[in-house]
């Protein structure tokens, strides 16, 4: 039982990460908002739910969970300046998940948990 439980994990860590890094490849790393943006709207997200930090933003598109399809109308992103320095405790997280760094911006993407 605990093989197959641990072998689900690592299934979904690993399918967590192809769509991490198809995210990074299909943003570039040039003008990351505006890319975000376009991606939003390309996947019919109409409304953004909205969390302002102290220092950073954090958003999704808000649908119903029936209409959500992908990362880019189902998962969490963090919107933080690019200049930004984190420790050395949090910044490999913050490495894995980033999805585009550019000039301005830095823009992380986190799996949603269950709604």
């Amino acid at each position: 039982m605990f093989s197959i439980l641990f072998l689900l994990t690592l299934n979904s860590c690993m399918t967590n990460k192809k769509m991490l890094e198809q995210a990074e490849m299909s943003l570039g790393g040039i003008d990351c908002l505006s890319k975000v943006e376009n991606k939003l709207k390309e996947n019919h997200c109409r409304n953004i739910e909205v969390y302002r930090g102290i220092d950073s933003i954090v958003f999704r598109c808000k649908k119903v969970k029936r209409e959500r399809k992908n990362l880019w109308d189902s998962w969490w992103f963090r919107l933080s300046p690019s200049i930004k320095e984190y420790s050395s405790l949090e910044l490999p997280a913050i490495q894995e998940h980033t999805i585009c760094i550019d000039a301005r911006f830095r823009i992380e993407a986190y799996p949603p948990t269950e709604d």
